[in-house]
């Protein structure tokens, strides 16, 4: 049955908000998402009600939906700064960091007495590595808003990572005195002690950290590695064995369980710990090791195979997949090759694996689209198409390959913007012009 009713009642609306709200408190976002969706059917023009919908897309790893949702609620209210935070995150889970500074920047001109969409901004650049960037964004935040926690916090990552130890802890001092029970702040504070050997100060702050938010994993595995410094042996075993035993197990947890019973005398559980740790060290570095290998191979694959020489591409790609049987850039070569072959089926298998390694690489989007294409198959080809210029909106070719399917569908106003933008990123592509102008009766120059 569609969400939508007919019904306008505010109760009904406040009924689904509350049936939400308590799915959500129960884990089940699927659930809360259906009822806010329901209730936005009988409310379009709610801002609050785009933005919890946003929110609980991205939460659900539907990223597209969630920047769809972000953006009605910004054309509904253009200077909401919680929006364009929302939806600047959105876009950053997809490496599109343009756009996420685009948003960002602008928010925070909205909004000159927040400090929020700064603080946003110098978790960007602390990411990418820009250290004085973020330090001036995050110190302006400060200034601005002198009670925002994370700003202190992030302001002392930035010094840290410049290798400022003295301003870091100011900073993270800073923020626990304004905050007690800032998990985030107790934790990084924990750290950097752990990095000067201050073990009695680094235990106390990580066993906080890890009290406030016993669900955040860097905390648990920061305070088993001080605990085992400081003699509490059992402690740091009991918290490192869940992490030991899972299936995605990191081999740096194993090094310090390895040291955990060590501490504890436990000398043949330290050696089978000891011998598991080398063996998948070796296992990793061979891993990174034949990825590199395959890697390479895919582009010289890929320059071969613009040369038409399809044979030796061939022989590379098998070369490559035999050192790294899911090669996400092996896979793709592979998928244009079959895709310029006419073996639609195998290149949309190949494209799939490829995409499995990197959801979100716009080349792979954009020949997902082609095959979806070929496939007839109009509405997953636009949905690949609208992802493609997520990730990269200087893709002219995928917005020219969406304003084809909008002709097709009858969407006129649709095709013209498309073709328009296609238009404007490679002005000088005969094609583009030629199909913008027989749409919109214009000659083509």
């Amino acid at each position: 049955m569609h969400p939508c009713f007919g019904q306008t009642q505010q109760t009904r609306i406040k009924e689904l908000e509350n049936a939400a709200g308590a799915a959500l408190s129960q884990g089940k976002s699927e659930l809360a998402l259906d009822k806010y969706r329901q209730a936005l059917c009988l409310q379009p023009r709610s801002t609050t009600l785009n933005l919890k919908v946003a929110e609980l897309y991205l939460s659900t790893g539907q990223v597209l939906q969630a920047i769809e949702a972000y953006q009605t609620a910004l054309k509904l209210d253009p200077v909401n700064e919680k929006t364009a935070i929302g939806l600047a995150r959105a876009y950053r889970q997809i490496y599109n960091y343009d756009e996420t500074r685009r948003l960002l920047q602008r928010a925070s001109a909205q909004h000159p007495k927040s400090g929020a969409a700064l603080v946003e901004l110098g978790r960007l650049d602390i990411h990418l590595q820009y250290y004085d960037q973020a330090v001036g964004e995050l110190r302006e935040a400060v200034q601005r808003q002198p009670s925002l926690v994370a700003a202190y916090v992030n302001l002392g990552v930035a010094y840290q990572a410049k290798g400022d130890q003295q301003k870091a802890l100011e900073q993270f001092n800073r923020a626990i005195q304004r905050d007690p029970r800032s998990a985030s702040a107790h934790h990084f504070r924990g750290m950097l002690y752990a990095d000067q050997d201050d073990n009695e100060h680094a235990y106390a702050d990580a066993h906080q950290a890890y009290v406030l938010d016993p669900a955040i994993t860097a905390s648990r595995v920061l305070l088993a590695k001080v605990a085992t410094r400081v003699g509490k042996c059992a402690e740091a075993i009991d918290l490192l064995k869940p992490l030991t035993e899972s299936e995605s197990k990191e081999t740096t947890n194993l090094y310090l369980l390895v040291r955990a019973y060590q501490c504890s005398n436990q000398a043949e559980l330290a050696r089978q710990a000891q011998s598991e740790f080398e063996h998948r060290s070796q296992q990793e570095e061979k891993g990174r090791r034949l990825k590199m290998e395959a890697d390479h191979l895919a582009e010289r694959a890929g320059d071969l195979a613009r040369q038409n020489q399809l044979s030796p591409a061939l022989e590379l790609l098998n070369q490559a997949l035999s050192k790294d049987p899911e090669n996400g850039p092996t896979h793709a070569v592979l998928a244009k090759i079959e895709f310029s072959e006419g073996d639609i089926p195998k290149a949309h298998s190949e494209i799939e694996v490829a995409l499995r390694t990197s959801p979100w690489n716009p080349d792979y989007l954009y020949v997902l689209g082609r095959v979806f294409e070929r496939q007839q198959d109009w509405q997953g080809a636009l949905e690949a198409f609208q992802k493609t210029v997520l990730a990269n909106p200087k893709e002219s070719d995928a917005y020219y390959e969406m304003g084809q399917i909008y002709m097709q569908r009858g969407d006129r106003a649709r095709a013209v913007q498309a073709l328009e933008k296609a238009v404007k990123l490679s002005p000088d592509d005969p094609d583009y012009k030629k199909a913008l102008a027989e749409l919109t009766g214009a000659k083509s120059q």
